[in-house]
């Protein structure tokens, strides 16, 4: 089974959203951020590997969830300029 290989801009893409949400939660501490990842879990519908996957940019976020994740904690973390 092969993957679908990802362009340049694509790899860029999930870097930038992916270190958005890293630096968002990066000066929290360690119980703050795990109540942040249960509520990103519970209002995205994902398991928490998930929600660590995007953080350590393993996948990219889907902009449904990118939405949901700036619903949830009320402020803008990713760039709203490629919607």
């Amino acid at each position: 089974m092969s993957k679908k290989a990802l362009n340049k801009s694509q790899k860029a893409e999930i870097t930038k959203d992916c270190t958005a949400l890293s630096n968002f939660l990066a000066p929290m501490t360690r119980a703050e951020k795990t109540v942040a990842i249960d509520r990103i879990c519970e209002g995205c519908y994902v398991p928490r590997h998930t929600v660590w996957n995007w953080i350590n940019r393993l996948s990219r976020i889907p902009e449904l969830h990118k939405r949901k994740i700036e619903e949830i904690f009320s402020m803008s973390i990713f760039d709203n300029t490629t919607i």
